[in-house]
């Protein structure tokens, strides 16, 4: 077995509908209802700009086949889970809007790895790393 790539992190929000708002507002994803579901605030799929869904997002009161196995425990944050870093575009612009909606983040330079990265929190307090290699 050959693990290819990341193919997506899965969300419990207390508050989905506004984790889903982060996504797609702050962020400027696109957000679509999961595969045979309707669209719905309590769960939706977070695409890439390639338009594959690489954040899945789900109410506390979702579930899933392995919750027989292993009961859902709530968390909040990033757990043992530090961060999720996501690969982006248009640094500036990013900074401007998360700016304009009053959302606080951190930035850091890397120039050794032509790397601008912000972090922010996301409504359920997990940390993201947004980021934006330089040409």
């Amino acid at each position: 077995m050959a693990v290819l790539a990341l193919d997506h992190v899965n969300l419990r929000s207390a508050d989905p509908a506004a984790t889903i708002a982060f996504f797609r507002d702050a962020l400027q994803m696109k957000v679509g209802a999961p595969p045979g579901m309707a669209p719905s605030d309590k769960g939706a799929w977070i695409f890439d700009e390639d338009d594959r869904p690489i954040v899945h997002i789900a109410s506390l009161e979702a579930r899933y086949p392995t919750d027989a196995a292993w009961p859902f425990k709530e968390a909040r944050g990033s757990g043992v889970i530090h961060h999720v870093a996501l690969r982006c575009g248009a640094f500036e612009a990013t900074r401007e809007r998360l700016g304009t909606l009053g959302i606080e983040f951190h930035e850091n330079h890397l120039p050794a790895a032509k790397l601008r990265q912000i972090f922010v929190r996301d409504p359920a307090d997990i940390i993201l790393e947004l980021n934006f290699f330089e040409d």
